[in-house]
């Protein structure tokens, strides 16, 4: 083979070799180093030897479960709420009630950690949860040394706070981390050692307090996975052996495990996610484990509901129990704000129970915790489903795709309303790559948009499968209970509550009581009501004026001006100083150069609050204008 003198290159056969490693792949232990150090540099030796593919002999099973979260104006609040949920009493053993502790202190302050962590760029939580936990004699010291040997492995010191809970039937800890190093700078652990690392030091932990996994201890855990309606390591055993048409074949499983598998196969078949074949062969259901943590989810739901309901008799749990957002047909609730926490498996998600009118409890999520508003225990709420229809963008894209033979685009938009900004443009275009990925819509490689006939329609499809991350609609129509609105000094909501239909039962005898008590406040102070009638007009317009007048006193010793009434016709106008939260409702505080009056509060006020607003009163609604004359009716 001859080389042309301007192209010196001879090649040189022989064993093919991996330039620039030595020709040795890189071990699992090599790479998870390497990441390690570019976060801040650890010793070789401090880390796990590898991820496990499969549980391994006498190895102890422990759950842990991280989120990193990034901070931004609602996270503060959500963590606020996240340390209120992991210290609240009734998770907490007696000794602990409204404590949390770290690496030094039993009683640790949680205040100065979430200080720190509001000016960081993220925190983390993990939740740690021994399979053994509850043969442990106490997870507080185990929690130290896996947090000592985090430290170890990440070359710095940690902040953080802890709580150990004996809520559920197993022992688990929850953690707060904060996400920053020793040295300021931001603190990065690999993904490979927040999935597995973090879990086999914490195994090893266990091992070292209760050794080794027996085989006996072993098999008892198995014949308890058999019934279990929970995904359990058989389950995960059969995802990771079933063929692409989702058979199983019992012939796959390990001889001295098939028995148990072939009994948790029949338990599966009872729940409706297998279907066997033949002999030895099974039809397993595609998302059978993502069922069984629907079960799981909702056994956990009951159980809190059960311990929230002791002492409340008269109430029932019906199969609606939990909340269905996503059907827009549902019913809504009126009730009393039973107990409220936090759930789903990050406990990232606020819920509430509520004492509901006609005897039943009911469990509702109502959205991200820090996004939605905290519930008063024993306040009255109406909750209702979101909206599920199509949202305005949906509406306008429709309107531009059928006015040009059922295709969209941004320049399409354009053209149609020439004062559309590009940000405006650029949401209707995010909305449709959402709906691309649910498979509702197509897009072309010139970026155009095909948009269906039915795309309402499917819009509506859409946002059902998305009702779980929607923040439910909560109505608050008193934050007084019962015993304070019975002699309250305003309007009510005892006052203007229908009538319980049938024989009142649960929370629903409690309003029929605390209404017939309200009835006879009222005859004390020359107010005549019959039962089933309600008050007249100028009956609540009489409590209305008597509870205004009583915040007027009160505020007028603290703004040092006479309070007046606001006329029942006119103009009214001022400087907008505050919401004022009465019996009767929400109102704002105006202010005048001499005195001060109370109208009703809307929530586009508080654009102008400490600024000049006019509006007119006419027949109890008050139309304001907002500087520039922009309008709004009250």
């Amino acid at each position: 083979m001859s080389t042309p003198p301007d192209n010196p290159f001879t090649p040189r056969p022989g064993r093919i070799r991996s330039a620039g490693s030595g020709g040795r792949a890189k071990t699992y232990l090599t790479r998870m180093t390497k990441a390690l150090s570019s976060a801040g540099g650890v010793r070789r030796t401090a880390l796990p030897a590898r991820p496990r593919a499969a549980l391994r002999g006498g190895r102890r099973r422990v759950i842990v479960k991280a989120r990193i979260v990034r901070m931004s104006a609602s996270s503060v609040t959500a963590l606020a709420a996240h340390i209120g949920y992991i210290r609240r009493d009734a998770a907490l053993e007696e000794k602990d009630r409204g404590k949390l502790f770290d690496a030094m202190s039993e009683d640790a302050n949680a205040s100065d950690l979430v200080k720190s962590i509001t000016d960081d760029r993220h925190h983390f939580r993990f939740i740690v949860s021994p399979e053994d936990g509850a043969e442990m004699a106490d997870l507080k010291p185990f929690v130290r040394d896996l947090v000592s040997q985090m430290e170890t492995d990440l070359g710095t010191r940690l902040e953080w706070v802890g709580a150990v809970h004996h809520d559920t039937g197993r022992p688990h800890a929850h953690l707060v981390i904060r996400g920053r190093r020793e040295d300021g700078s931001d603190l990065v652990m690999p993904r490979a050692y927040i999935s597995h690392g973090i879990r086999e030091r914490a195994e090893d932990l266990v091992i070292l307090e209760l050794g080794p996994e027996t085989r006996l201890e072993q098999e008892r855990k198995l014949q308890s996975d058999i019934a279990a309606e929970r995904v359990t390591r058989i389950d995960h055993f059969i995802a990771r052996k079933v063929s692409p048409e989702h058979e199983f074949r019992l012939m796959d499983s390990p001889s001295q495990y098939r028995t148990l598998h072939a009994a948790r196969l029949r338990t599966l078949e009872r729940l409706g996610l297998a279907r066997k074949l033949g002999a030895g062969r099974w039809q397993m259901r595609e998302n059978f484990r993502d069922v069984l943590r629907g079960l799981s989810e909702r056994h956990d739901i009951i159980k809190t509901m059960n311990r929230a309901l002791v002492g409340h008799g008269g109430r029932r749990l019906d199969s609606d129990a939990i909340f269905d957002k996503s059907d827009p047909d549902g019913r809504s609730v009126t009730g009393a704000v039973l107990q409220t926490g936090l759930t789903g498996e990050a406990h990232d998600r606020a819920y509430a129970i509520i004492d509901g009118m006609d005897g039943r409890a009911v469990f509702v999520e109502l959205g991200v915790a820090g996004d939605v508003e905290e519930q008063k225990l024993g306040a009255i709420v109406t909750v209702s489903q979101p909206n599920l229809e199509p949202k305005p963008s949906d509406i306008t894209i429709n309107r531009i795709a059928r006015a040009n033979g059922g295709v969209y685009s941004a320049g399409l938009h354009q053209a149609d309303d020439p004062r559309s900004s590009p940000e405006y443009v650029a949401a209707h275009v995010r909305r449709l790559e959402a709906l691309r990925r649910a498979g509702h819509v197509e897009r072309s490689a010139d970026t155009d948009w095909k948009i269906p006939r039915d795309f309402l329609d499917r819009t509506k499809v859409y946002e059902r499968t998305q009702a779980r991350y929607r923040a439910a609609q909560v109505l608050v129509r008193s934050e007084l209970g019962l015993k304070e609105q019975e002699t309250a000094l305003g309007m009510t909501w005892l006052d203007d509550a229908p009538p319980s239909s049938g024989v009142p039962m649960g929370f629903g005898q409690e309003v029929a009581e605390a209404q017939a008590n309200r009835r006879a406040f009222l005859a004390g102070i020359g107010m005549k009501v019959e039962a089933g009638i309600g008050l007249t007009a100028a009956q609540k317009t009489d409590l209305l004026k008597r509870d205004l007048a009583q915040a007027g006193r009160t505020l007028a010793e603290e703004i040092r001006k006479p309070y007046s009434p606001a006329p029942e016709r006119g103009h009214v106008e001022g400087i907008y100083r505050e919401p004022v939260s009465r019996v009767s409702g929400k109102f704002a505080l105006i202010e005048r150069q001499r005195d001060f009056t109370i109208v009703p509060w809307r929530q586009v006020l508080e654009q102008r609050r400490g600024m000049a607003v006019s509006g007119v009163v006419r027949g109890g609604k008050i139309s304001w204008t907002l500087g520039r004359g922009i309008g709004m009716v009250d």
